[in-house]
């Protein structure tokens, strides 16, 4: 399984670990976007994606509000096809779930 994780550092210098959600690449703009959900703090945020080489990028705010609307649209079509699946957000609620969690914070729905 390829790492679905981003670390961000906050202010103060603390490393803030991330599960990333979903990415996008929204062709009117032709931007990409990484949406992501704080392990600590369950906030989900957004960044836009600058790719710098084939293996590293930048993140940056996201700069609009028609970009922040396109998000959060995106993002309630994310959370709708999770509760379709019978993930509810939390593995005990997961029916796709075979093998288990691999992790505290991870249903395994999110995985297939």
């Amino acid at each position: 399984m390829e790492d679905r994780t981003i670390t961000l550092i906050d202010n103060e210098g603390k490393e803030i670990l991330c599960d990333i959600l979903f990415t996008y690449h929204y062709d009117k703009l032709d931007k990409n976007y990484v949406v992501f959900m704080d392990r600590n703090s369950k906030k989900v945020s957004a960044c836009q994606y600058v790719e710098s080489t084939e293996t590293t990028g930048k993140l940056s705010p996201v700069e609009t509000d028609e970009e922040w609307t396109m998000l959060e649209e995106l993002l309630n079509d994310y959370v709708g096809q999770m509760e379709a699946q019978g993930c509810g957000g939390s593995c005990s609620g997961c029916s796709g779930c075979e093998s288990g969690c691999e992790g505290e914070d991870e249903c395994c729905c999110q995985n297939q």
